[in-house]
Parts: C-alpha cells; structure tokens; sequence
C-alpha cells in the first residue's frame, strides 16, 4: 500500500515538474519568438520594383503598391538594398523608397547574387518604374532627367494610338524634367516640357537619363569601363556593373588620376580619367537648373520656356549646410514637430529645403523655405550634409494643433457605414493623411473625408494624430 502511494506520489511529482518544464519551454519559445520578429519595409511609392539582386541593373521579379509590407530578411554591404520576402519568394529593394518598422539591429548581411540574375539591359538604360514623383526621385537625391536620343511623335497621352503634338527631336543640348512617368502595355512614357512644342509624352525607349548637373560636374564615358572600387577603398561598385560609351554620371572625387562617379541608384565606384570627360556646361540647357530645383506643374498649359544655360545660378539655392530633399509625391510642412499640428504648406517631390534643427524624437526637422520656418517629417526625406550639429528644438511656440488627423501606411479599404457588411466606397493606399470627422461611441470605427469623399474604416487600421476627444460621436 505505501508502495503505492509512493508510485503515486512521484507520478504527481514527475506530472507537476513537466508541466513546469513545458509552460517554461513555451515562455522562453515566445519571448525568443517576440524577440526576433522580422523587421519590415513599408513600400513609401506608388508603385515599388522588387528586384532579383541589391542595385537596379538586375531584373524586376515583381512590382509592390504603395503601403505594401516586406519582411527583412537581409542587407547587402552597401545597407541602402535590402532582402525582403514576398508572395513570389525573396527579392531586393531599394531602402530610400521605403519606411523602416521594427528592430534592424539583427539583420544579416547577404552577399549579392550572380551577375547571370543581371538584366541583359545596360546599367543605365534600365526603366526605373518607382520614379514617378519626378527628375529627383532617385536613391542618390541627385538630380536627373531625360533626353530625346531618337525622333518620334510627341504624344498628348501615354500610347501610341495617342494623338501627336508633332514631333520631338532628339537634342543632347536639352534635358527635360520628368513631370510623371506612366507604365502601359507598349512600355513606359515619360511626360515631358519641349520648350518649342509644349507638354507631352515620349517613349522611355527614345530617351536616356542624364544629370543635370546643376551643382556637381558631370562626367562622359568614351569607352566602355567598369566601376571598381577606389585607392581609399570607397565605392559600392566593385567590377560587377559596366557603364558604355556617351553614358553619364555625377563626379563625387577625383585622386591619382581616377574619377569618383555616382549612378543613378546613388551606388559609386572609381574610374580612371581617361575613360571619361567632363561635360562642358555650355552645352546642356535645363530649365530645372535655372528654377532653382522645382519641377515645373505637370499641369500647366503654356508652350514651354525656353531653356536656358544652368551657368545662369542666380535662383538656385546656396545651402551651406544640411539640407532635406523631399522624397515623396507632395509633402505637408507642419507648424509643430508632429502630424497632429496644422499644414503651414504642401512642397512637391524634389524641392530641396535647408535644414535648421531637429526635434528631440530626431524624426522632425525644423526647414527654412519661402514660406518663412515649418516642420517635416525626416521619413520622408533625403537628408543631405553634417547633421550633427544641428540644434535640438524644445520651444515650437506659434504652433498650432489641427483637426484630428488618420494616418493611412497600408492600403485600407473604405466603407459607406461604420460596418464591414456596409457597401464599399473604395480602397485607399497610404502612406497619405486625411482629417477624422467623425467616430462610433465605442471608437472601433473612424469616418474620414478622403479624395474618394465620406467613409468609415476601422480605428485600428490606421494612425491617429492629434486631439482625438475632438472627434464627434455618431450612433454605431
């Protein structure tokens, strides 16, 4: 009998001390899990070129929509192109085009594929899809645009079977901002100023890219040389991408009779100088120099200004110290350091502002501009220059709070009553801002006032910003 009781006892033990070691197992299993979570990027365009390899002379696997979260699960050596997952399997993605979510201290390294995963298109004839905020919507924040290399119809639309203006010629003296870039079945359009024929579209596939050149020099290949690194060991570029004869590129450095290039990509190597020249400023015309960097309204009317020589710099901006180009399609400059204050005014992609201070979150910037001080967001931004000793600003005093403000960062989808049995109105895709109108009483649902007009999402799909206790209460 005490046998048994014994056996007995000891299961009772054994039963306690496993349950204990399991329930322990399973603790450490989450935190470990919690604590590894994979960071994301949040694609921060219209549309965003996933690629087969880190730098855009490999292919395109798949294009995202704006707001689209990618899983990180590396980052090459140059930490500007990451490895993300996707509904298709792993690809690469250029960091600058999106908003980083999460802990990135973790991610490993991840050496880039073969040069056989390359596109067989040359390096700078690449069509680059996610620069369609305009000429300065690149990784680099530099400046380019296209010229016309080959005479074709000058479309008023994005096709072929689009009426023609007349024809554009093709004129290495001019280079066109980008006003927008259109994707279609024949390929993709660029719409452009012709200072004699006025606004219009040409074919991607009868122009090239090519800097501005507005403050740096820039150079020409005569031969066909690859980038490699330099005597410093600076450079992204180590032997794996050739630039051809007549391409062009920004010079960064020169030293022991090499050149410095930066591509369009914002990736650098060295060349040797006799493998190219620098371009003589005389010979290019651009109104996007002489406008001091602002791009022209896609939706003027006139029939173009006639460029000018970007030796005329009397309306450029001089910053002698840190600056933000802004790196979205329209950004709003705030009166306080927070999405909650009101919008001093709204600045297109690729107006470059002086930067004067920052916040004490580091994430606003405090910017100089015609319109006198306001506040931007640095997530939407290319930050440029020595940041360090910029001011930390504690006293925003004239700020003012807004109206309650919903920050949209995935794609939402909009209802015409505060249910999702409601008929939908339409589908939105952030990132994007639009002002709360009203709430239900139990705050599940938010109705905002969006560009496709009145509707109802739930609260905990989007961002909320400023004095939510100034929302109205309907029934719901």
């Amino acid at each position: 009998m005490k046998l048994k009781l014994r056996v007995i006892i000891l299961a009772v033990l054994l039963a306690i001390l496993t349950g204990a070691f399991v329930s322990t197992a399973q603790t450490v299993e989450n935190e470990q899990q919690v604590r590894f979570t994979a960071p994301i990027l949040v694609a921060n365009t219209s549309f965003l070129n996933v690629r087969t390899g880190p730098g855009i002379q490999y292919t395109v696997a798949l294009t995202v929509v704006g707001g689209t979260e990618l899983p990180v699960l590396g980052v090459a050596r140059d930490r500007v192109w990451y490895q993300v997952s996707t509904i298709i399997g792993t690809g690469w993605v250029n960091s600058q085009f999106t908003l980083p979510r999460g802990d990135f201290t973790n991610v490993p390294f991840v050496e880039r594929p073969s040069a056989a995963q390359q596109s067989t298109t040359t390096f700078f004839d690449d069509i680059v899809q996610e620069d369609s905020t305009g000429a300065v919507a690149f990784a680099s924040g530099r400046e380019w645009g296209v010229s016309v290399i080959v005479p074709h119809p000058f479309r008023t639309g994005p096709t072929i079977n689009s009426s023609s203006i007349g024809t554009i010629s093709a004129n290495p003296g001019i280079i066109y901002t980008v006003l927008e870039a259109a994707s279609r079945d024949t390929g993709v359009w660029y719409r452009v100023d012709d200072p004699t024929l006025g606004i219009g579209w040409v074919e991607a596939t009868k122009a090239q890219f090519r800097p501005f050149g507005c403050e740096l020099s820039v150079v020409i290949f005569n031969s066909t040389t690859a980038l490699g690194r330099g005597p410093d060991g600076s450079g992204t570029i180590d032997g794996d991408v050739t630039v051809n004869p007549g391409q062009e590129a920004y010079l960064v450095d020169a030293a022991n009779n090499l050149y410095k290039v930066e591509l369009r990509d914002g990736s650098t190597g060295w060349v040797s100088i006799e493998a190219a020249e620098i371009r003589d400023r005389d010979t290019v015309s651009s109104d996007y120099c002489v406008s001091g960097g602002v791009i022209p309204s896609a939706s003027s009317s006139g029939t173009g200004t006639t460029a000018t020589t970007p030796n005329n710099t009397s309306t450029q901006p001089q910053f002698t110290g840190p600056r933000a180009i802004i790196n979205t399609g329209f950004l709003n400059l705030r009166s306080g350091p927070g999405a909650q204050f009101t919008v001093v005014t709204s600045l297109p992609g690729g107006t470059e502002l002086q930067v004067i201070g920052v916040a004490e979150d580091f994430v606003w910037y405090l910017v100089r501009g015609t319109f006198g001080q306001a506040w931007l967001n640095s997530e939407f931004v290319l930050f440029r220059g020595d940041g360090s000793t910029l001011p930390i600003i504690r006293d925003f005093g004239g700020a003012q709070i807004s109206t309650p403000l919903a920050t949209i960062t995935n794609a939402v989808t909009l209802y015409s009553s505060p249910s999702t049995s409601g008929g939908v109105i339409g589908a939105l895709s952030g990132p994007i801002e639009v002002n709360i109108v009203a709430r239900t009483s139990d705050f599940s649902w938010v109705q905002l006032n969006t560009p496709l007009g009145f509707g109802w999402v739930p609260t905990n799909q989007v961002g909320l910003q400023g004095d939510t206790s100034l929302i109205p209460v309907v029934n719901g």
